[in-house]
């Protein structure tokens, strides 16, 4: 009776420290984040200078792996977050993938005025699709807690504990917040890629809000997913998130070679974080795994 007890238990707390995300969505996650970091380290040792296919290509394929791995993981929760917040979420990843095709093609257009300019008005999209996206999950939950949790129009399942998003209003308003913010900030370099000091701001502010967000999310999850993911994926929002303040300080700066490499290293070394948390997760992920199917 008492082995029975503790094998039950067990189980039961193994199910609570499951990871439910796929090896799949995680391990295309990991490599689009490697790509990423690849693709800002050699965009940046080209700074001021041609960028050569082999940044535009790596920024294109890790984002096409990205939004794969967002697919996965969020598109059967559909009944969770909402219909509606899953494709916007991952519309938002298919305009960030696009937005570098036709520079895999052709570097050079990035020269030419027009495709400048469609690369930062389709970028900007892609970051309000995803800020709405956020949005609609917050106002996914608020339904939820009105109606006690109920069922609701745009779910399909019928147990309250099924359609709880998890995620806090906290984390979520901040990092829709942020999305937008940034969006508008690489809407007013339209016509005007170095940008201005307000256009800079907006971004910096945009990304920042987005890392609280992510953060105020994982930092609960420290038993979750282990507190080395978490501590990574913190160390690589706030990279990601400093990584224009020179520009937002002095627009100037923009024309610096020098400045231009901290940045956007900056950038890749927190995109290298982000690759190093799900790789982080993927073994937390087969231990948990590997205990639960001895328990």
């Amino acid at each position: 009776m008492t082995t029975t007890v503790t094998s039950g238990r067990a189980s039961s707390h193994s199910e609570r420290l499951a990871i439910r995300a796929s090896y799949g969505s995680l391990g295309l996650a990991c490599v689009g984040f490697l790509l990423e970091a690849i693709s800002f380290t050699y965009f940046q040792q080209n700074f001021g200078l041609d960028t050569p296919r082999l940044a535009w290509l790596a920024g294109f394929l890790g984002a096409v792996l990205l939004t794969l791995a967002v697919t996965l993981h969020i598109d059967h929760l559909a009944y969770r977050i909402g219909r509606s917040a899953v494709t916007l979420i991952i519309t938002g990843g298919v305009l960030a993938s696009a937005v570098d095709l036709p520079f895999v093609v052709n570097p050079l257009l990035i020269n030419e005025p027009r495709w400048s300019n469609w690369f930062q008005a389709v970028w900007a999209t892609g970051f309000v699709a995803l800020g709405v996206g956020l949005a609609s999950i917050a106002i996914h939950k608020e339904k939820q807690i009105e109606r006690n949790l109920a069922q609701v129009a745009d779910v399909g399942a019928t147990d309250p504990a099924d359609v709880t998003v998890h995620a806090s209003f906290f984390s979520l308003i901040s990092a829709a917040t942020g999305a937008i913010i940034y969006a508008l900030g690489t809407f007013q370099q339209v016509g005007d890629p170095t940008g201005t000091r307000q256009a800079w701001v907006l971004q910096v502010l945009g990304m920042v809000l987005i890392a609280v967000g992510i953060i105020s999310h994982i930092e609960h999850l420290g038993r979750h997913i282990g507190q080395g993911a978490v501590a990574f994926a913190t160390l690589g929002a706030i990279l990601f998130a400093v990584a224009n303040l020179p520009y937002a300080i002095d627009p100037s700066t923009t024309a610096s070679v020098g400045w231009g490499h901290v940045c956007g290293y900056s950038s890749g070394a927190g995109v290298l974080c982000g690759a190093i948390a799900v790789g982080l997760v993927i073994l937390r992920k087969r231990s948990v795994d590997a205990r639960s199917a001895t328990s």
